[in-house]
């Protein structure tokens, strides 16, 4: 299985066979190789073999290499070759990839961007991306679309999404209703 960014930075680095058995799976030619020994190249600050490695992996069709590979270039500060790299992953279905792609058409102002993205990831039965999108919207002052994204995540049964809508409505001084949905979210699965 390929990993995501930033979600690596929870994983501990390989050791040092796995590495060499990751570099000899990546040298033949295998995508989701190339792509984790990226990430673990990455995990040890090996930028260079990381973006060769991700680069590798994405032109040989790893949907999840070329995620992490438009995060490496958004690390690096270069926002228009990270979205060129998940423009190409999100028309072929990658829900991260559509996430970064609205966080960028946000921080620009862009509606139009997020138009294009935010509703192809609340059709999708993914409560992770949804409740991300909901954070996006929140943090960009766009409490309306935010709580649509939160409801959305929550008929998914996500608690986070319920927890983030629950403190919207404490914000806006409905108590009750936010005590209601912290009460469900504290009975709810955490997705995030």
């Amino acid at each position: 299985m390929s990993v995501r960014l930033p979600a690596a930075h929870e994983i501990e680095l390989p050791p040092d066979e796995e590495l060499a058995e990751l570099t000899a799976g990546a040298e033949l030619g295998d995508d989701v190789a190339m792509g984790n020994l990226a990430v673990a190249l990455h995990l040890r600050g090996d930028r260079a073999g990381a973006l060769h490695w991700w680069g590798k992996a994405w032109a040989a069709g790893n949907v999840v290499a070329g995620y992490n590979l438009g995060m490496l270039h958004t690390a690096a500060g270069d926002a228009n070759r990270a979205q060129v790299v998940w423009e190409k992953a999100a028309a072929l279905g990658d829900p991260d990839a559509m996430l970064g792609l609205v966080k960028q058409a946000l921080d620009r102002g862009d509606a139009a961007g997020v138009e294009r993205w935010a509703p192809v990831i609340l059709a999708q039965d993914e409560a992770f991306p949804i409740t991300a999108l909901g954070v996006a919207l929140r943090d960009h002052g766009d409490l309306a679309r935010a709580m649509r994204a939160f409801l959305r995540a929550e008929e998914l049964g996500d608690g986070y999404a319920m927890e983030y809508r629950a403190r919207i409505l404490a914000a806006r001084g409905q108590h009750e209703e936010a005590d209601a949905l912290r009460a469900r979210a504290a009975r709810a699965e955490r997705m995030l």
